[in-house]
Protein backbone atom coordinates (compact mmCIF):
# COMPACT_ATOMS: atom_id res chain seq x y z
CA UNK A 1 0.00 0.00 0.00
CA UNK A 2 2.99 2.39 1.01
CA UNK A 3 4.63 1.40 -2.89
CA UNK A 4 1.28 2.36 -4.14
CA UNK A 5 1.03 5.69 -2.43
CA UNK A 6 4.16 6.86 -3.35
CA UNK A 7 3.74 5.96 -7.12
CA UNK A 8 0.80 8.00 -7.26
CA UNK A 9 2.57 10.72 -4.89
CA UNK A 10 5.29 11.07 -6.95
CA UNK A 11 2.96 10.53 -10.75
CA UNK A 12 0.91 13.60 -9.46
CA UNK A 13 3.82 15.41 -8.63
CA UNK A 14 5.51 15.00 -11.77
CA UNK A 15 2.04 16.27 -14.03
CA UNK A 16 1.60 19.37 -11.26
CA UNK A 17 5.12 20.47 -10.87
CA UNK A 18 6.80 19.02 -13.67
CA UNK A 19 5.30 20.81 -16.21
CA UNK A 20 6.82 23.27 -18.71
CA UNK A 21 5.39 26.56 -19.77
CA UNK A 22 4.66 26.66 -23.70
CA UNK A 23 3.79 30.06 -25.50
CA UNK A 24 1.05 28.89 -28.36
CA UNK A 25 0.41 31.05 -31.57
CA UNK A 26 -2.25 33.28 -30.85
CA UNK A 27 -3.52 36.03 -33.71
CA UNK A 28 -6.15 37.87 -33.54
CA UNK A 29 -9.29 36.95 -36.09
CA UNK A 30 -11.05 38.90 -38.13
CA UNK A 31 -14.04 40.41 -37.09
CA UNK A 32 -17.11 37.88 -38.86
CA UNK A 33 -18.83 41.41 -40.45
CA UNK A 34 -15.61 43.11 -41.56
CA UNK A 35 -15.28 42.98 -45.19
CA UNK A 36 -12.43 42.25 -46.83
CA UNK A 37 -11.36 45.44 -47.51
CA UNK A 38 -11.62 46.66 -43.92
CA UNK A 39 -9.57 43.64 -42.90
CA UNK A 40 -6.72 45.04 -45.88
CA UNK A 41 -7.71 48.73 -44.55
CA UNK A 42 -6.57 48.01 -41.26
CA UNK A 43 -3.19 45.43 -41.90
CA UNK A 44 -2.34 48.54 -44.49
CA UNK A 45 -2.76 51.07 -41.52
CA UNK A 46 -1.07 49.17 -38.69
CA UNK A 47 1.38 47.85 -40.89
CA UNK A 48 4.92 49.65 -41.09
CA UNK A 49 5.63 48.73 -45.00
CA UNK A 50 3.40 46.78 -47.67
CA UNK A 51 5.62 45.37 -50.37
CA UNK A 52 5.45 42.22 -52.75
CA UNK A 53 8.94 40.64 -52.72
CA UNK A 54 10.83 37.35 -53.74
CA UNK A 55 12.70 35.45 -51.55
CA UNK A 56 16.06 35.36 -52.23
CA UNK A 57 17.77 33.50 -48.65
CA UNK A 58 16.47 32.44 -45.69
CA UNK A 59 18.77 31.97 -42.92
CA UNK A 60 17.36 29.80 -39.33
CA UNK A 61 19.24 31.07 -35.99
CA UNK A 62 18.32 28.26 -33.78
CA UNK A 63 19.95 30.20 -30.89
CA UNK A 64 16.98 33.16 -31.02
CA UNK A 65 14.61 30.76 -32.76
CA UNK A 66 14.34 33.11 -35.56
CA UNK A 67 15.07 33.17 -39.60
CA UNK A 68 16.12 36.07 -41.11
CA UNK A 69 14.62 36.27 -44.94
CA UNK A 70 15.96 38.40 -47.51
CA UNK A 71 13.75 39.34 -50.09
CA UNK A 72 14.04 41.77 -53.49
CA UNK A 73 11.51 43.91 -53.31
CA UNK A 74 9.37 44.47 -56.88
CA UNK A 75 6.49 46.50 -55.88
CA UNK A 76 5.92 48.79 -53.00
CA UNK A 77 2.67 50.70 -51.34
CA UNK A 78 3.83 51.43 -47.85
CA UNK A 79 7.70 51.86 -46.24
CA UNK A 80 10.64 54.09 -47.81
CA UNK A 81 12.02 50.42 -49.03
CA UNK A 82 15.45 49.51 -50.55
CA UNK A 83 15.27 47.01 -53.48
CA UNK A 84 16.72 45.12 -50.97
CA UNK A 85 15.21 44.29 -47.14
CA UNK A 86 15.90 41.57 -44.85
CA UNK A 87 12.63 40.85 -42.59
CA UNK A 88 12.67 38.16 -39.48
CA UNK A 89 9.91 35.72 -38.20
CA UNK A 90 9.61 32.61 -36.36
CA UNK A 91 10.46 29.24 -36.89
CA UNK A 92 6.87 28.46 -37.12
CA UNK A 93 4.28 26.29 -35.40
CA UNK A 94 3.71 27.89 -31.44
CA UNK A 95 6.23 31.01 -32.47
CA UNK A 96 3.48 32.57 -35.21
CA UNK A 97 6.46 32.19 -37.95
CA UNK A 98 5.60 32.80 -41.41
CA UNK A 99 6.75 30.00 -43.86
CA UNK A 100 9.27 31.02 -46.29
CA UNK A 101 10.59 29.83 -49.48
CA UNK A 102 13.52 30.76 -51.50
CA UNK A 103 12.40 31.57 -55.23
CA UNK A 104 8.73 32.65 -54.05
CA UNK A 105 7.09 35.84 -53.92
CA UNK A 106 4.87 37.08 -51.24
CA UNK A 107 2.65 39.99 -50.18
CA UNK A 108 4.40 41.16 -47.19
CA UNK A 109 2.66 43.42 -44.67
CA UNK A 110 5.48 43.92 -42.57
CA UNK A 111 5.83 45.48 -38.90
CA UNK A 112 9.11 46.88 -37.24
CA UNK A 113 10.60 49.90 -35.23
CA UNK A 114 11.97 50.94 -38.67
CA UNK A 115 12.27 49.60 -42.30
CA UNK A 116 15.86 48.17 -41.03
CA UNK A 117 14.50 45.97 -38.89
CA UNK A 118 10.77 44.71 -40.30
CA UNK A 119 9.13 41.30 -38.94
CA UNK A 120 6.34 39.59 -40.12
CA UNK A 121 4.56 36.58 -39.01
CA UNK A 122 1.26 34.10 -39.65
CA UNK A 123 -1.06 36.82 -37.98
CA UNK A 124 -0.83 39.42 -40.56
CA UNK A 125 -1.89 39.23 -43.66
CA UNK A 126 1.25 38.14 -45.53
CA UNK A 127 0.54 35.83 -48.31
CA UNK A 128 2.24 34.01 -51.19
CA UNK A 129 1.70 35.98 -54.21
CA UNK A 130 -0.50 33.28 -55.86
CA UNK A 131 -3.13 33.83 -52.89
CA UNK A 132 -2.97 37.31 -52.63
CA UNK A 133 -4.96 38.76 -55.52
CA UNK A 134 -7.37 39.80 -53.76
CA UNK A 135 -5.31 42.32 -51.44
CA UNK A 136 -3.79 43.19 -54.36
CA UNK A 137 -6.57 44.93 -56.05
CA UNK A 138 -7.39 46.31 -53.36
CA UNK A 139 -4.01 48.23 -52.43
CA UNK A 140 -4.06 49.35 -55.88
CA UNK A 141 -1.30 49.78 -58.37
CA UNK A 142 1.97 50.57 -55.67
CA UNK A 143 5.46 51.96 -56.48
CA UNK A 144 7.49 49.51 -58.85
CA UNK A 145 10.54 49.24 -57.05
Amino acid sequence: MKKLLFTITCFVSVVVFGQVMAQACSCELPQANSTLKRQVRAAYKSSLAVFVGRVIDVVSLSETHSVIVKMRVDRSWKGNLQNEVTLATGQGGGDCGYKFEVGQSYLVYAYGPDVTRLSTNICQRTAALTDAAADIKLLGNGKLL
